[in-house]
């Protein structure tokens, strides 16, 4: 009897590309599997917050939904390891045109000079008391390499940051997404809700190792931490079992983080539990309103996907969303990196300024491998 021919990840990958079939490939923090989810069909479900509780598959968020950008959820026709992969014939019948990607947002970057210039402008903001932080994106361009493969830059990153959600989304409307996530959004497993506040940013280096926190830094993490608290009270009177704040390593940086954790939340709960954190303070800012206006009539890239959140809901047992950090969007000829800064009236622009260079490093370290 033949031995059936065994799949690998590339030529799986390449069969969802080239079919147009949404396929999210991930790998959870400190776990080395590899897991995979694909559609049979173009079509993406969109998630409409509490009626979608029941849902499951991997779900991929925007910043902000607007006309170019909708939640959308890959449902899990196939959902398996990378090594268990099915046979290249699952797509439903094939469309002749490609459907159009939603490429229409503003895909600019600005330079030191106007990078600096926006940050003044939220620190006026703050000072007129408008606001208590913004956060502040850009967007950092390269050249794609000419043999650039989003598979093994994907892998490439799991190898170097195992502490981090490495995830690559590919859908037609969307396109391809690569990112590696030091941030929970949200994980419910054994009747727990779990969250962290991660805010406040610095190098990671012996310099830095047994040095305390900053007055700005500690400002950002509490500011969230206490987001955190107001958006659960919406949903539970349950008090949280809190650690932290603590020092965590994050790829070439180092994060204030505090953990929250809940119990006595019903799992149907998730989307309003979800619809209340997102966006938080670390990736918008603060009054949450005043902060996103802010951003999409100032900034002068639309983030899209940046700062969304996306992960596994609803599968073995779990959920697992992850706030879209340190990620980058694969255009045609050029690499697109997000990167954004929690801005206050403490911070220093300059100083802003190389910290978002700091975190574009997280990408463009494993681009030069």
């Amino acid at each position: 009897m033949p031995v059936a021919k065994r799949i690998s990840l590339p030529q799986f990958f390449e069969y969802c590309v080239q079919n147009y079939l949404p396929v999210a490939i991930y790998r959870l923090p400190g776990n080395n599997a590899i897991k995979v989810i694909a559609q049979h069909n173009q079509v993406l479900t969109h998630f409409k917050g509490q009626n979608s509780a029941s849902l499951s598959g991997f779900i991929f968020a925007p910043f902000k939904e607007d006309k170019n950008y909708d939640t959308v959820i890959i449902a899990p026709h196939i959902f398996t390891t990378a090594d268990n992969l099915p046979a290249l014939n699952f797509a439903d019948k094939r469309v002749k045109d490609m459907l159009p990607e939603k490429m229409a947002g503003k895909i600019k970057e600005a330079s030191r000079q106007e990078y600096i210039k926006y940050v003044k402008s939220i620190q006026r903001e703050i000072k007129q008391g408008a606001c208590k932080k913004i956060v502040a994106a850009r967007v950092v361009k390269k050249k794609k390499p000419a043999q650039f493969d989003p598979l093994a830059f994907f892998e490439k990153l799991g190898k170097k940051y195992p502490g981090a959600f490495t995830s690559l989304v590919s859908t037609p409307q969307y396109g391809i997404w690569i990112g590696a996530s030091p941030e929970i959004l949200l994980n419910i497993e054994r009747g727990k809700f779990k969250t962290f506040s991660l805010a406040g940013t610095r190098a990671l280096s012996d310099k830095n190792a047994d040095k305390a926190w900053g007055k700005k830094e500690q400002q950002e993490q509490e500011i969230v931490s206490d987001y955190i608290l107001k958006s659960f009270k919406k949903v539970t009177k349950n008090t949280p079992q809190i650690s932290g704040p603590e020092t965590i390593d994050a790829a070439n940086l180092q994060h204030l983080r505090t953990t929250f954790t809940y119990t006595g939340i019903a799992k149907s709960k998730w989307p309003a539990v979800i619809n209340n954190l997102h966006p938080t303070p670390a990736v918008a800012g603060l009054p949450k309103k005043n902060s996103i206006d802010f951003i999409m009539t100032h900034e002068k890239a639309d983030r899209a996907f940046y700062s969304g959140y996306l992960g596994p809901v609803n599968l073995e047992a779990q959920t697992n969303l992850f706030v879209n950090l340190r990620c980058m969007q694969v255009l045609k000829n050029k690499l697109a990196l997000y990167v954004g800064c929690g801005i206050t009236a403490d911070s220093r622009p300059m100083d802003e300024w190389k910290e978002s260079k700091m975190k574009s490093e997280t990408l463009l370290s494993v681009l030069k491998v």
